[in-house]
């Protein structure tokens, strides 16, 4: 249903762009210091962004705000740049938002898993049905499912029949699953695995069968993770192990701390646009921040 092409553009490292709020107002978002975050990691040969995702605190935002930072980001990047939106695990809301997605030009949309009162449908059955309803009222946007849910080879199987599905996003809490769903179905969707740096097992992920990668650090560490990615394109696995050693006590204090709250922190560090977080997340402190700080001095990347 959909071209080689866009297949093709998924296969990367997709960031997750952090959603920017007013310094003194977490409610209102600040979309220049969220645009001109993007345009710099553009400028840096990053080609993904996922907006609204995860890291971008896709729970805490509404609608309206979720459109508006998808119109942005295609105004800032667009034209070099594959944009991401996302839709969130409710039908009403989802089948209302992917038509405005696409009317902004996004080709493809992050789809959250449903939940039934904040839990996964018991039948996974349900899973499957929600996202052929979501699909049947898609139009041309093509999805892409997060699996925050453990979903198994079965379930993979079950989704390789709605069309408009292209790829998978899949966090890689239990790897087994996702590899013998990749055995099984091959090229059918393109695989977007997980990585955490710590411990270093990525190289593992590409060789059996994943295409590509989110990240969080890439909003500051650009060349980093596409190096990253370059590794695993050339199957260098030993230099994917080096690069991945060098992160991995960034990534210790990532889990540490709040998600989103320590990419802001990183961010403005760095000097890029980064604010509070969104109660409930939580900032971090002077004392968390500092030690953030010393981290990315002996990485080199604080003036760079």
């Amino acid at each position: 249903m959909f071209d080689q092409a866009l297949r093709n553009q998924l296969k990367g490292v997709h960031a997750y762009a952090l959603t920017i709020y007013q310094r003194d107002d977490c409610c209102a978002l600040d979309l220049d210091g969220f645009a001109a975050n993007l345009v710099w990691a553009a400028e840096r040969g990053v080609a993904i962004f996922v907006v609204a995702g995860g890291t971008g605190e896709n729970d805490a935002l509404t609608p309206a705000e979720r459109v508006v930072m998808a119109e942005r980001a295609m105004a800032a990047v667009g034209e070099r740049a594959l944009v991401i939106p996302t839709l969130p695990g409710n039908l009403g809301e989802a089948a209302d938002l992917a038509p405005r997605y696409e009317s902004l030009g996004a080709r493809v949309a992050l789809a959250m898993p449903p939940l039934i009162r904040h839990q996964a449908p018991d039948d996974p059955a349900a899973v499957c049905n929600y996202y052929r309803a979501l699909g049947s009222r898609s139009g041309g946007l093509a999805l892409m499912p997060y699996n925050t849910q453990g979903w198994s080879a079965d379930l993979f199987e079950r989704l390789a029949e709605v069309e408009q599905i292209i790829a998978i996003k899949d966090p890689c809490f239990d790897d087994h699953p996702l590899f013998r769903a990749i055995q099984r179905l091959g090229d059918r969707f393109v695989w977007i695995g997980n990585k955490r740096h710590d411990p270093g097992v990525l190289h593992f992920r590409f060789q059996a069968g994943i295409e590509a990668f989110t990240a969080g650090f890439v909003n500051f560490a650009p060349e980093l993770e596409l190096e990253l990615f370059a590794a695993a394109q050339e199957q260098d696995w030993p230099r994917m192990v080096e690069l991945q050693a060098q992160l991995a006590h960034l990534e210790r204090l990532r889990a540490r701390y709040d998600d989103a709250g320590m990419l802001k922190a990183t961010m403005e560090l760095i000097g890029l646009a980064g604010g509070p977080v969104r109660p409930p997340r939580v900032d971090l402190t002077a004392v968390e921040r500092a030690e953030i700080e010393t981290e990315l001095q002996r990485l080199g990347i604080l003036g760079a």
